[in-house]
Formats: structure tokens, C-alpha cells, sequence
């Protein structure tokens, strides 16, 4: 995958915010491999979403010994404090009050301990904070949408899985592509092969010389396929719903209009998408981490021509703070116009920091 992201179009490669953690990625993979990739400090920063605190993922190793030591009491006190585990109730919480009867089953999901890291059980059941986010945006999507029909999703940026890993489990007969950039796409592809078996998900190495990758002959042999981004002009097919979760705000604007391009024919039903409605942190130089222009919400709706938002939430399915200087907009749209409908959307204003 690396060798060949070297030769792609420039369209296909890491824009500076991914660049600038490519190398730190790479190398916590070789020196620790992929069996407890949850725990990278790399993983953390670019692809794991958590709830622990700084202070627990900084100075853990040395800092929980002495936790354990504590009377009980204190112990948990501090515990709760280190971990967040009272944020991630409440996330919990929030998944299970907005809850929709009917149409894709949610319940009965549970997240594998494949990767290791950290997760939090409730119910019974357990769950990272990258499923937590997965499943209360699902929720708006089923409150807006007849979710039953859900048979297949297409996904860009996907990190590890996640979504796959919820969609394959409410419907066994589902079908998940994740398009992603090396190396994140060797993680998701060992991720969901470890989950529902190798034999089960279409990796690169079988895909790399398809001229035509066609998604309906795909589904016939894979529960999932994982793909990168320079493979996407060769994709036939369709899906119900196309998602995308905090990855197009990491990119360039003309980057994200491409991308948009390219899958807008390829989604028969629904769009399902958080990105910041703010955008993300815009980098002093590049090579820094950040974005050189930003990528915000409103923008990457506009990208989608032939679909209408209608629905938009970041109190409840998504994320904000009160000051408003952080806003993580979960948008559902709908197909309303014939596949093919050019783009027209411009990029948004202004290149330097706001």
C-alpha cells in the first residue's frame, strides 16, 4: 500500500494534516505490531478516539501503581477521574435515550476486544468511544430514515472499522467497503478479518490489479472489502449509504471535492456525516499537524449536488462545548437528484489561520 501511495495521483495522497503522523503511525506498527494497536500513542492522537485523560495516557505507567494503593474509596474516585469513565456514561446514556424502535437492530451490538485498548461495558455489553459515536449518529439516521433497508455502506476515512464492525453485527447480510490511506487501511483490514474472519474481508493485496472493482460481484464472496483511495475511480456499483466520519475535515478542500465526486454516483440512498461545523485547527507551517485551508461542515454538504440534508444535530447525536469553539455536526442527507449531477460548490474563503 505504501509503495504504491508513492506513484498515486496527488488527489489520493495524504494532505499535510495526515502527513504530518504517517511517520509515527509506521512505527509504532513495526516496533509494537498490530495486536494491541489500540494502545499506539500514534493511534491515540490520528485514529483511536478516547476518553481517558492526558494524564492517564501520558504518565500511566508509572501513575497507576500507586493509584492501586489507594484506599477503595479514593481508588475509584480517582479512577473515574483518570479513565472519563463517567463521560462515556453519559455518551452511553445519550445512545440509549435516543434510541429508535425498529429498523437496523442496535441493541444487540457489542464492540470485539481485537486491538486491545480501552472500552467500557454497560448492559452487559461493551463499547469504545469510537462505537459511542458510531451508534448516536446512527440514531439520527434511523430517526430520519427507514434504516431496515440498510444492506450496504461505503466509507471513507474509516480508521479501524468501527462502523463495519456495528453494521456487519445488526445485519449479518450487510456489506462494508472502508476506503482509506495506508496505513490505516492495513489496520482496518486486520481489524475486521480478526472480527468476522480474513477469509471474510477483501483486502488491497487481492484488490491491487482489479481493473474494475464491482461492488455487487464484491458482495457475493466478502462481508467487507477495504480499499484506498486511488482504487476508487475503478469501483462500480452502488450502496445504500454512504458515511463519513471527521476525515474530510482533515483534508483540503479540493481534496474533499474530488472525493465527493467520485462516490456521489456510487450512493443509491442516504449520506451520514460528523465533521466540525468550525473546522479543524489550521496549521502554522506546513508539516505541522493541522490543515493548510479548512474543511467545514456546511462545505462538504454543499460538495453533495444530488443529495438535501435533512437532518442536522451536534447537541445531542454529535458533540460542542459551550464556548461553541468546538461543534462536531452529525448530518444526514438523501438522494435527490439523478446520479451524475456535476458539483458545483466552491471552496470556502481564506487560506491562513482563523
Amino acid at each position: 500500500m505504501l509503495a504504491d501511495m508513492e506513484s498515486a495521483p496527488a488527489e489520493f495522497r495524504p494532505t499535510n494534516f495526515w502527513s504530518s503522523g504517517l511517520t509515527r503511525i509506521i512505527e509504532d506498527i513495526e516496533t509494537l505490531g498490530l495486536d494491541g494497536f489500540r494502545t499506539h500513542p500514534s493511534a491515540a492522537f490520528f485514529y483511536v478516539p478516547l476518553y481517558a485523560s492526558n494524564t492517564l495516557r501520558k504518565r500511566g505507567r508509572w501513575l497507576m501503581p500507586l493509584v492501586r494503593r489507594l484506599p477503595a474509596r479514593k481508588r475509584a474516585r480517582m479512577m473515574r477521574r483518570l479513565t472519563r469513565s463517567d463521560r462515556a456514561f453519559l455518551d452511553y446514556r445519550i445512545y440509549r435515550a435516543t434510541e429508535v424502535a425498529g429498523g437496523l437492530p442496535l441493541d444487540q451490538v457489542s464492540e470485539s476486544d481485537v486491538g486491545g485498548g480501552e472500552r467500557f461495558a454497560f448492559d452487559g455489553r461493551s463499547y469504545s468511544r469510537s462505537m459511542l459515536n458510531y451508534l448516536r449518529a446512527l440514531n439520527l439516521y434511523k430517526r430520519h430514515t427507514d434504516s431496515a433497508g440498510l444492506q450496504s455502506c461505503l466509507e471513507s476515512g474509516g480508521g479501524y472499522g468501527t462502523l463495519g464492525e456495528i453494521l456487519l453485527k445488526a445485519n449479518p447480510e450487510a456489506f462494508f467497503v472502508n476506503v482509506d490511506i495506508p496505513p490505516v487501511a492495513a489496520v482496518s483490514t486486520y481489524y475486521l478479518g480478526q472480527v468476522f474472519g480474513a477469509e471474510n474481508v477483501l483486502s488491497y493485496r487481492d484488490s491491487r490489479t482489479m481493473e474494475v472493482i464491482d461492488l455487487d460481484d464484491i458482495r457475493r464472496r466478502y462481508k467487507a472489502a477495504v480499499l484506498c483511495p486511488w482504487q476508487l475511480p475503478r469501483v462500480r456499483g452502488q450502496v445504500d449509504l454512504f458515511a463519513n466520519f471527521m476525515s474530510f475535515q482533515e483534508m483540503e478542500p479540493e481534496i474533499v471535492r474530488n472525493y465527493v465526486t467520485l462516490v456521489q454516483p456510487l450512493i443509491a440512498r442516504h449520506v451520514l456525516m460528523r465533521n466540525t461545523a468550525v473546522g479543524k485547527r489550521v496549521a502554522r507551517k506546513e508539516g505541522d499537524v493541522g490543515v493548510i485551508r479548512q474543511v467545514r461542515s456546511d462545505f462538504v454538504q454543499s460538495c453533495f449536488a444530488e443529495f438535501r440534508t435533512i437532518a442536522k444535530d451536534s447537541f445531542v447525536y454529535g458533540e460542542t462545548n459551550e464556548t461553541g469553539t468546538y461543534d462536531s455536526e452529525v448530518v444526514v442527507m438523501e438522494r435527490h437528484g439523478p446520479a451524475g449531477t456535476p458539483s458545483t460548490a466552491a471552496p470556502p474563503a481564506g487560506t491562513g489561520p482563523a
